[in-house]
C-alpha cells in the first residue's frame, strides 16, 4: 500500500468515552492520523468504473499539503465531488446559495448505525430545503458492497455516497478521520452553522435548530449587498 494511502488507513475500532464531552459515543481510529504525506504535484483524474468516462471527476488520493480546515463563521472551501452513482456536487452551485449538510459515516461504525437514521429523518422533514452530502469513509479499493448495504439498511439509495478517501482535500478539511460520524451543517450563507461529532444527549434538538437556522440564513450575495449599503445608511443618518 503506498505511503499516502497508509497515512489515512482507519483502524476499525469503535470506542465509547469521554473526549471532553459528556455522554459521547463515536467511532475513532486507534491513533490519530499523521500529517498528510507529500505527493507529486498532480491531481489524479479518474472515472468511476461502473459509469465509465461519462463521470470523469478529479480525485485527490494524495495531498501535497494539509487542506484548509473549516471553521465556524467562515466560508467553507470550494469542492467538486461525485457519488458512486455519478451525482455531482459542485460548491459553485451550493456554497453561498443553498444550505447543505455533510455527513461522514462508515459501514463498520456501530455509532453510525444509530446516528444516520436520525440525520436522515431530520433531513427528510426538510426535503428540498437542504442538500445532503453522504460521505463514506469506507475504503473504495475494498469494494462498495458494504457501503451500499449500509445505505440500503438506512433507506438511502445505493451509490448515493461519495468516497471520502477519494477526495482527501475535501474530507480532511472537515477532519472526519479523528472520529465518525461527523455532521456538518452549512448555512445558505456558505458558513458553518454547527458541527456534531459522534452521538451525545440532545443531538437531535441541536441538529433540528441548526438545520432551521441554516435554511433561514440569507444567501451570500444578500449578505454582501447589506454590508455594502450599511455604511451609506449610517452616513445618511449623520
Amino acid at each position: 500500500m503506498p505511503d499516502g494511502q497508509r497515512s489515512y488507513s482507519l483502524f476499525r475500532r469503535c470506542v465509547l468515552g469521554a473526549v471532553a464531552l459528556p455522554s459521547l459515543a463515536a467511532c475513532a481510529p486507534a491513533t490519530a492520523p499523521p500529517p498528510p504525506a507529500v505527493a507529486p504535484a498532480t491531481r489524479v483524474r479518474d472515472v468511476f468504473p461502473e459509469i465509465g468516462a461519462t463521470c470523469a471527476v478529479p480525485r485527490q488520493r494524495e495531498l501535497r499539503e494539509p487542506p484548509p480546515a473549516i471553521a465556524p463563521e467562515q466560508r467553507v472551501p470550494e469542492f467538486l465531488l461525485a457519488t458512486e452513482g455519478c451525482q455531482i456536487f459542485d460548491s459553485h452551485d451550493l456554497v453561498g446559495k443553498q444550505p447543505f449538510v455533510v455527513v461522514f459515516f462508515a459501514s463498520w461504525c456501530s455509532v453510525c448505525e444509530h446516528r444516520v437514521p436520525l440525520v436522515r429523518d431530520a433531513l427528510g422533514e426538510r426535503a428540498g430545503q437542504v442538500v445532503p452530502l453522504w460521505i463514506s469513509l469506507d475504503d473504495a479499493a475494498e469494494g462498495w458492497s458494504e457501503t451500499d448495504a449500509f445505505l440500503e439498511r438506512h433507506a438511502l439509495a445505493r451509490q448515493s455516497a461519495v468516497a471520502g478517501r477519494e477526495f482527501l482535500g475535501f474530507s480532511l478539511g472537515y477532519n472526519p478521520f479523528r472520529s465518525v460520524p461527523v455532521v456538518v451543517v452549512v448555512g445558505r450563507s456558505g458558513r458553518v452553522v454547527a458541527v456534531q461529532i459522534g452521538v451525545r444527549d440532545g443531538d437531535e434538538d441541536v441538529l433540528e435548530r441548526a438545520l432551521d437556522a441554516a435554511i433561514a440564513e440569507p444567501p451570500e450575495r444578500m449578505l454582501a449587498a447589506s454590508s455594502t449599503f450599511a455604511p451609506l445608511t449610517s452616513a445618511r443618518r449623520r
